[in-house]
């Protein structure tokens, strides 16, 4: 039986129940409401947690709110699904991409993989519309504490 690939909102659903979970997103697209120094970038990088205590966290059908720190100073953030192209777990170390929201700028960036040294690539794995997995790319991890145990990775979600 094939995996069922979870949509954008319980996947971070899911990975705040974790822990930390870094949403990657263009600035951007429409809707976004982040701030202004940031407005302009092609992947911006959030995190999110329960354990922060972001007293106006909400994860809708259309969009994420919450009121973010950035150098200290709180700002409100709005966040259309749309707009995010992907999120992984820090507790985990999974992660999902969805490539019909990936900016031209992002799948450039990881486009050759030898242009990067060895430990700044990616573990990747493109997941069919079916959800089984089709190829897998980039090296494995040979550090920490975890060198011998398989690495989780990021997965391409079509």
């Amino acid at each position: 039986m094939p995996l069922r690939v979870p949509g954008k909102k319980q996947t971070l659903l899911a990975y705040l129940q974790r822990g930390v979970a870094m949403v990657h997103l263009d600035a951007r697209r429409p809707g976004v409401l982040v701030p202004p120094e940031y407005a302009r970038e092609a992947h911006l990088r959030l995190n999110l947690s329960y354990r922060y205590a972001i007293p106006d966290l909400d994860v809708s059908e259309a969009r994420v709110q919450a009121t973010l720190s950035f150098g200290g100073r709180p700002f409100r953030c709005v966040l259309p699904w749309e707009s995010i192209f992907g999120i992984t777990s820090h507790t985990s170390g999974d992660g999902q991409v969805w490539p019909e929201d990936l900016p031209t700028e992002v799948v450039q960036t990881m486009a050759d993989p030898r242009d990067r040294a060895p430990e700044k690539r990616a573990r990747l794995s493109a997941v069919s519309p079916e959800g089984t997995p089709e190829q897998e790319s980039g090296p494995e991890s040979s550090k920490g504490p975890d060198a011998g145990a398989a690495r989780r990775h990021l997965r391409l979600v079509r």
